[in-house]
C-alpha cells in the first residue's frame, strides 16, 4: 500500500513512517518542514498518489493553543477539511488522530470538530475514514523546550535531570495512560485496513497517576528534589485517563505498557538537560 503521512516529520509521524516501512508499505511523508503545508499546494501529495493518508499535521498544545487560537482552527480544522476532499477526489482512505476529548481546550474542540466533518465525509460521500484515538503518547525524540508543548514524560525528564522540581499541575491524583511512539506508529499503519468509521484506542490500559509517574522519573534518574505543585493549567481538568481497549480486537496484537520503552525515554533526555545546565 501507498501512505501519505502529514506530519510525517513530526514525533509521531517519524514513528508512523517507520512502522509503515517495517510492514512492507511505500511510505511518504508530507511535512511542512520540508515547505509542504495542508492550507497550501498538495501536489506532491499528488505526485504520490496514496491509497490512504494518515493525517497528523496540526497545531498542538492544551493551555498553550489559548494565545493563538485562530491559527488551530486553521490549521486543525480547515486543513483537515482540505485533506478530506483530497481523499474524496483521488479515492484514497483517510485515517485520523483524535484524543479523549477530557479538556476543555481549544485542541480538544478541534478535534471534536474534525471527527465530526470525518464522520459526515464517511457517510454523506463514502470516503474509507479510520481514526486513532491516543492517549499519553511519549518516546525518544519528543520534543521539549520554547516553542512546544509540554508534554509529561519530557518534562518530568529534564526537570528530574537537572534536579528540579517536578512541575505537577494539580493534586497528582489525576491518572494518564502512557503508551510509546513505536505502538501508536503501529496501530495507524493498521487503521489503514479499515474504512467504516472505526476508533481505535491507542494505549495501553493501564492507568497510572501523575504522582506515580514522576516517582518512577526521579526513581530513574535519582533526584531526590521534591515535587511543586502548581494550579491547573488553562484547559485542563483532574482526568481519570485510560484506555477501554476499543477495537483491539481487529488488531493482530494488543497494545501494553512498556517499563523498557518509558526507561529508555526518560534516559534519552540526560543529554539535553545537561546541555541546558551548562549553558552550551
Amino acid at each position: 500500500m501507498r501512505i501519505a503521512v502529514t506530519g510525517g516529520n513530526g514525533f509521531i509521524g517519524q514513528a508512523t513512517i517507520l512502522a509503515g516501512r517495517t510492514m512492507g508499505h511505500e511510505m511518504f511523508s508530507f511535512d511542512r518542514s520540508e515547505g509542504n503545508d495542508v492550507l497550501g499546494n498538495l501536489n506532491r501529495l499528488t505526485n504520490f498518489a496514496p491509497d490512504s493518508i494518515i493525517h497528523l499535521a496540526g497545531v498542538l498544545g492544551t493551555h498553550e493553543l489559548f494565545d493563538n487560537p485562530e491559527e488551530a482552527v486553521q490549521v486543525n480544522i480547515i486543513g483537515t477539511l482540505r485533506i478530506l476532499e483530497f481523499c474524496r477526489n483521488y479515492n484514497c482512505g483517510y485515517v485520523g488522530i483524535t484524543m479523549p476529548p477530557v479538556f476543555p481546550s481549544i485542541y480538544t474542540a478541534t478535534k471534536i470538530c474534525t471527527d465530526r466533518i470525518a464522520t459526515a465525509y464517511r457517510r454523506e460521500h463514502g470516503i474509507a475514514v479510520a481514526k486513532v484515538r491516543a492517549f499519553n503518547v511519549f518516546g525518544s525524540g519528543q520534543a521539549y523546550g520554547p516553542g512546544h508543548p509540554q508534554k509529561i514524560i519530557p518534562t518530568f525528564a529534564v526537570k528530574s535531570w537537572r534536579r528540579e522540581p517536578i512541575p505537577i499541575w494539580g493534586d497528582g491524583r489525576q491518572t494518564v495512560d502512557l503508551i510509546d511512539s513505536t505502538q501508536v506508529g503501529r496501530i495507524l499503519i493498521e487503521a489503514t485496513q479499515y474504512h467504516n468509521d472505526v476508533i481505535f484506542d491507542a494505549g495501553s490500559g493501564t492507568p497510572y497517576t501523575v504522582n506515580e509517574v514522576a516517582a518512577f522519573v526521579n526513581a530513574v534518574t535519582g533526584s531526590l528534589v521534591p515535587n511543586e505543585y502548581l494550579p491547573m493549567r488553562r484547559g485542563e481538568e483532574p482526568t481519570e485517563i485510560v484506555a477501554q481497549g476499543q477495537n483491539w480486537e481487529l488488531l493482530s496484537w494488543e497494545p501494553r505498557f512498556d517499563m523498557e520503552a518509558l526507561v529508555a525515554t526518560v534516559n534519552s533526555y540526560h543529554a539535553q538537560a545537561q546541555l541546558e545546565v551548562s549553558g552550551a
